[in-house]
This record gives C-alpha cells, sequence and structure tokens, in this order.
C-alpha cells in the first residue's frame, strides 16, 4: 500500500507536470506566431522604407537637373543684349513679329448650337488663319532655348 501511494504521488506530479508543460508550450507557440508575424510586418515595412527612398532619391536627382530660377535668370541677363532696345513703336530690324490674327480678338463659337437649319458656312467654321500662312509665320520666329538642356 506504500508502494502505491507514492506510485500515486508520482502519477498525479508528471500528470500535472505534464499539464503544465502543455500550456507554457502553447503560450511558447503563439509568441513565436506573434514573431513570424511581426518579421513578416517589418519586412513589408523595410521593402516600402526603400522604395520611398529610392523615390526621394529620383526626386533629388532630377531637382539637381532641374534649374533653378536664378540659373535662369542668370541665363537670360547673360543672352540679352547689352545695348538698349529700340522703342516699341519701331520692330526691331531683323525679327519679324507675328501680326494679330482675327483669332486672337475673336470668340469662338457655340459649342451647342440649338438650331441644326444653320449652315456650316457661317464664319465660326472657317479657320481664321490658313494653314500655310500660319507655317510660314511660325518658321520666321526664332526658337526659343529651352532651360531643360
Amino acid at each position: 500500500m506504500r508502494q502505491f501511494s507514492i506510485l500515486l504521488v508520482f502519477v498525479v506530479a508528471f500528470g500535472g507536470a505534464a499539464v503544465l508543460y502543455e500550456q507554457e508550450s502553447r503560450k511558447v507557440k503563439g509568441v513565436l506566431s506573434q514573431i513570424t508575424d511581426l518579421q513578416a510586418k517589418l519586412g513589408d515595412m523595410q521593402a516600402e522604407i526603400n522604395r520611398l527612398n529610392a523615390e526621394l532619391e529620383a526626386v533629388k536627382l532630377a531637382d539637381r537637373r532641374r534649374p533653378n530660377l536664378n540659373t535662369i535668370a542668370s541665363r537670360v541677363l547673360k543672352n540679352a543684349p547689352a545695348e538698349p532696345s529700340a522703342p516699341t513703336s519701331q520692330p526691331p530690324s531683323g525679327t519679324r513679329s507675328r501680326g494679330l490674327v482675327a483669332g486672337d480678338v475673336t470668340t469662338t463659337g457655340p459649342a451647342i448650337r440649338a438650331n441644326k437649319s444653320e449652315s456650316d458656312d457661317s464664319e465660326w467654321a472657317r479657320p481664321t488663319v490658313d494653314a500655310e500662312a500660319y507655317e510660314v509665320q511660325s518658321e520666321a520666329d526664332t526658337p526659343i532655348a529651352d532651360p531643360y538642356q
């Protein structure tokens, strides 16, 4: 009988230890799964940070390539003629300016017409300047310097 009680104490002790071990192992498994989830989130955040850093570097590089207002103004001042310009009533010699075109001062026609019976021969259906004349005028103008080149 004495051995039975000792055996019973061992069984209860080992059973209790097994139950406590199972509870603790479940806690450890829960903590490990939380750590795994946090590591995955950390990896996602690190990838986002790397993407944003690359974008920031690209913007900084573009800003370095783009001239600021001071450099544009200094270029304009360097390219400006040293002698005073001619009076505004006389066009400068050697340059041909585009004259005032009817399209510059007239308003556009109505976008939606109330009556479809209006003929398409109205003044709004015709172009204000012939394409050939406009091409000649635009070719005569001097090209504008591109500050980004």
